[in-house]
């Protein structure tokens, strides 16, 4: 994983991005929309899954700007799909605060990945060396 070239991680996260935002994207524009406990749920569950997959790319090999760049795609989605309904996009600030809020999700949700994914590679790591002596 050290040697993942960055463009495929930028691929990977834009790619989620597209998925997250074109599902919900969907499910708003057919009115299909589960109940509000329901979609907290699924925020909550791809949060965690997203968390855990960062964790494990970190666990493998991966570093920390790898870790915010696969964590931006899927924030940025959850973050447009929420504040685009609601603003009335009167000034440029409507564009900046999801763009924001999403960038500093991205950064919360790589760092979380990326602290107990590297905490187990040390883990790991100090495990083989004292089971080497």
């Amino acid at each position: 994983m050290e040697n993942a070239p960055r463009r495929s991680i930028v691929g990977l996260s834009a790619l989620a991005f597209v998925v997250c935002f074109g599902g919900l994207t969907a499910l708003r524009a057919l009115q299909a929309e589960p109940p509000t406990p329901v979609q907290s749920l699924v925020v909550d569950v791809a949060l965690l899954l997203l968390v855990a997959a960062i964790a494990y790319f970190v666990y493998r090999g991966g570093g920390a700007i790898e870790s915010w760049l696969l964590a931006l795609g899927p924030s940025l989605a959850f973050t447009l799909n929420l504040f685009i309904p609601v603003s009335a996009m009167e000034s440029v600030v409507w564009v900046l605060y999801p763009l924001g809020s999403g960038v500093l999700i991205a950064v919360l949700l790589g760092g979380m990945g990326f602290g107990v994914g590297y905490a187990g590679r040390t883990l790991r790591k100090a495990q083989e060396v004292g089971e080497s002596s």
